[in-house]
C-alpha cells in the first residue's frame, strides 16, 4: 500500500513536470507582439477624387514576427466632419496570429463643397396650376452626385389658388450628413397678354466672395420683347454672403412687363 501511494505521488509529480513545460514551450512560440501602423501626425490633403490610394499614402505598418505589413493596410473608415471640409480616416492591419491594430488621421479635402443646387426654369406658376418643382429645381455634390431625389419642402406658405410671391425654404442632405438649404421665391401669377417672356440660361448660380458678376452672360432670349432692352437690377447693396437676387426686367410693346429672377449664392 505504501508502495503504491508513493508511486502515485510520483506519477503526479511527472505529470505536472509535464504539464509545466508544454506551458513554457507554448508561451514560447506564442507571438505577444502587436502591429504597429506609422504615418504622419500632419494632415493629409487630398482631392474628393482620389482613390483608396491616395489615402493610404505614407502609412506604412510592420510587426516584430511578421515584418513589413504595409500591404496589409485596409481603409476601415472615413468619417466626415460636418459643416467643413476635413474627415478621419481609419486604418486597420492584422498580422498572422490575428492581432489587430488601428489608427486614425485627419483628412482635409482640397475641393470639398457642400451639395448645391440648381434651377434651370424660373419657379413661376399659373393660378390654380399643379405645382412640379423637381422638374426644375435640382441638387448634386461630387460625392453622391445627383440627390435631387433627397430634396425636401422644409418650409412653405405657398396657394396656388392666390396670385403672389411666396418664399419656400429647400433642403438636402448627403450620405456624409452634409445639409444644404436654401430659400426660393415662388411665384403664382398669370401671364398678361402679349406679356415679354424672358429665359435665362440658368436661374441659380454659386459664385466665391468677390468675383465679379456679368448679369447679361445668363440672359438667353426674350419672347414678346427686345432682348436689346431687358436690364438687370442687382441688389443696392451689392453681391453679399448668402442668396442674392438679381431681377431681370423687359417692358413688351403694349407697356406690359416681364421679369425673371437669376439667384446668386455667395459662398
Amino acid at each position: 500500500m505504501r508502495r503504491l501511494r508513493i508511486l502515485t505521488w510520483v506519477c503526479l509529480a511527472i505529470s505536472a513536470c509535464l504539464l509545466a513545460a508544454s506551458t513554457v514551450c507554448q508561451k514560447r512560440g506564442e507571438d505577444l507582439t502587436i502591429p504597429v501602423i506609422q504615418c504622419p501626425d500632419t494632415p493629409l490633403d487630398i482631392s474628393m477624387e482620389g482613390s483608396d490610394a491616395a489615402l493610404l499614402a505614407d502609412v506604412t505598418a510592420w510587426d516584430d514576427k511578421d515584418g513589413d505589413l504595409t500591404d496589409q493596410i485596409l481603409l476601415q473608415g472615413v468619417q466626415k466632419r460636418a459643416g467643413d471640409n476635413t474627415a478621419t480616416v481609419t486604418y486597420a492591419v492584422v498580422d498572422s496570429d490575428n492581432h489587430v491594430t488601428t489608427r486614425t488621421r485627419e483628412v482635409r479635402y482640397t475641393d470639398y463643397q457642400p451639395p448645391h443646387f440648381a434651377l434651370n426654369k424660373e419657379l413661376r406658376y399659373s393660378v390654380g396650376s399643379v405645382l412640379r418643382v423637381r422638374d426644375r429645381l435640382t441638387a448634386s455634390d461630387k460625392v453622391d452626385g445627383d440627390l435631387s431625389d433627397r430634396i425636401r419642402v422644409v418650409s412653405s406658405s405657398s396657394s396656388t389658388y392666390n396670385e403672389g410671391t411666396y418664399p419656400v425654404t429647400f433642403q438636402v442632405t448627403n450620405s456624409l450628413g452634409d445639409t444644404a438649404e436654401i430659400t426660393l421665391d415662388l411665384v403664382i401669377r398669370n401671364y398678361e397678354a402679349e406679356e415679354p417672356r424672358i429665359q435665362l440660361s440658368q436661374y441659380l448660380i454659386y459664385q466665391k466672395p468677390g468675383e465679379t458678376l456679368d448679369p447679361m452672360a445668363y440672359l438667353e432670349s426674350v419672347s414678346g420683347g427686345d432682348a436689346e432692352r431687358v436690364e438687370a437690377r442687382l441688389p443696392e447693396a451689392g453681391l453679399t454672403e448668402g442668396v442674392n437676387r438679381v431681377v431681370y426686367t423687359c417692358r413688351g410693346q403694349n407697356g406690359s412687363e416681364g421679369s425673371a429672377i437669376l439667384y446668386v449664392v455667395v459662398e
